[in-house]
């Protein structure tokens, strides 16, 4: 999976807050390295440096103190972690100048001692944080730290002191410098592996979250799964366009705070009712929103749930205009398209930008069916393909059919069933039975009993050429 920069950054700031939220359990853990340090003290066998270790043992123990105080205040700044690295850092370097310039204990002896197991401990206690930036610091700090005083007794009394050592000491050195570099090299490792998949969880979560906001929960899951790999396809689909009349001389007179909040909740209340019905937002477009049913999963009821979704959204929108009406602020009239046909869909890939879409001459349609509620007065415009997808009984009184209509923009004529806008706001669908009930083996039939209504058909003929 790739990031872009920003990307990238907006999951770093996550997990950043995320990382400062958990610092209280990063700092309690010291607390462990402080129960290993004491209990490697208790267990030391030379007495003699026991008051130096109680000295450290309670520096550190202050130490841990603060770091506590700190995230409980909310004082914690992530800059103090590579404090904390230098400072557990040169404890474990004192420890091992402590042992290794001991004049009483062999090289053996001293890499043996008890006390060196805290290097091991605050190894994993910075791999804590998440961030390979310390733990690597913290390694380095170590290494170069215990060789230079490994390295002292060549600067005293030159490189012969280096073959004094016996093979013994020289391979107990050797082992136990290579396994802490091996150890840390292994948390560096799965530090970043887990931070890869932290950012890759992240990121996916993120982004099902914006697809779900637009998407049924299966398109989402199967968009955010599958991706770019969604090729072009043909399928029937019901696609449906609403906007707001008059919309652009409204936007005009308003101050831009209000146009910000209107078209935030004029969306918001189309997305839902769009989502209740099965549908899927295409794109905004302006004061403008399609939305597609059927597609990219195929839906029997596709032309149904459009239907239902067109009547139900204008009555939705309808109370939306009278409570805006009862504030004081401007009404507002929405205007439908919905048609139904086949349609080429999918991830359409770009250079900067790909879109998830669909296009073809039955988007073009839906389109131009509801700039057509403008010109005919009507509410909800729909197409006959989508009627003779309807049950028998989706008619209303309140309907009316234009038969040969001309749509500006198109050379052939459509039929097509309009809602006039002086209709009553109560409007609603038939309830007889269930859904999947009102389907019909001959869905055409409740069209070609509509008739044709000649008066309208030569009204909408006239006005449109003129």
């Amino acid at each position: 999976m790739r990031f872009s920069n920003r990307a990238l950054t907006e999951i770093d700031v996550l997990i950043s807050d995320v990382e400062q939220r958990n610092e209280l359990r990063t700092a309690l853990w010291r607390f462990v390295a402080l129960f290993v340090f004491a209990l490697s003290v208790a267990l030391e066998p030379d007495v003699v440096n026991h008051e130096i270790h109680l000295t450290l043992l309670s520096a550190y123990a202050a130490i841990t103190l603060v770091a506590v105080g700190l995230v409980v205040t909310r004082l914690f700044r992530p800059w103090l972690n590579w404090v904390y690295v230098a400072v557990d850092a040169s404890l474990v370097i004192y420890l091992t100048a402590e042992h290794l310039l001991d004049p009483a204990s062999s090289l053996v002896d001293a890499l043996a001692t008890p006390s060196l197991v805290i290097a091991f401990v605050l190894l994993s206690h910075a791999s804590m944080r998440m961030r390979a930036g310390p733990v690597a610091a913290f390694a380095l700090i170590v290494i170069l730290g215990s060789s230079a005083v490994a390295l002292m007794p060549v600067w005293e009394h030159g490189f012969g002191a280096v073959f004094r050592l016996s093979s013994e000491e020289v391979q107990a050195a050797g082992v136990r410098l290579a396994a802490f570099t091996v150890v840390a090299a292994i948390q560096i490792v799965l530090v970043l592996d887990i931070r890869r998949l932290v950012q890759e969880a992240v990121a996916s979560s993120s982004e099902r979250a914006n697809l779900a906001r637009f998407f049924a929960p299966e398109t989402a899951e199967r968009l955010a799964t599958e991706g770019a790999s969604l090729g072009l396809r043909r399928q029937e689909a019901a696609i449906l366009f609403v906007d707001i009349r008059g919309f652009t001389g409204l936007a005009e007179t308003m101050p831009l705070e209000e146009i910000a909040t209107l078209l935030t909740e004029y969306r918001r209340r189309v997305t839902q009712a769009i989502s209740e019905c099965d549908g899927v937002v295409d794109k905004f477009i302006g004061d403008g929103v399609m939305a597609v049913f059927g597609f990219p999963l195929p839906l029997s009821t596709a032309a149904l749930r459009a239907f239902e979704c067109a009547v139900e959204l204008s009555n939705f929108l309808d109370v939306w205009s009278e409570i805006r009406m009862r504030d004081g602020e401007e009404p507002l009239n929405f205007a439908i398209g919905v048609h139904y046909g086949h349609v080429i869909g999918g991830v359409i890939s770009g250079e900067h930008h790909s879109e998830y879409t669909v296009i073809g001459d039955s988007v073009n349609l839906a389109a131009r069916l509801q700039a057509m509620c403008k010109l005919t007065g009507a509410r909800i415009v729909i197409s006959d393909e989508l009627a003779c997808k309807l049950p028998r009984h989706w008619r209303t009184p309140e309907w009316q059919t234009l038969r040969a209509a001309t749509v500006p923009g198109r050379a052939e004529t459509v039929d097509v069933h309009l809602l006039p806008m002086q209709v009553s706001k109560d409007t609603k669908l038939p309830s007889t039975g269930s859904r999947s009930e009102r389907f019909t083996s001959d869905p055409c039939a409740a069209g070609r009993a509509a008739g044709h209504d000649g008066d309208q058909a030569r009204t909408w003929s006239a006005a449109s050429r003129a």
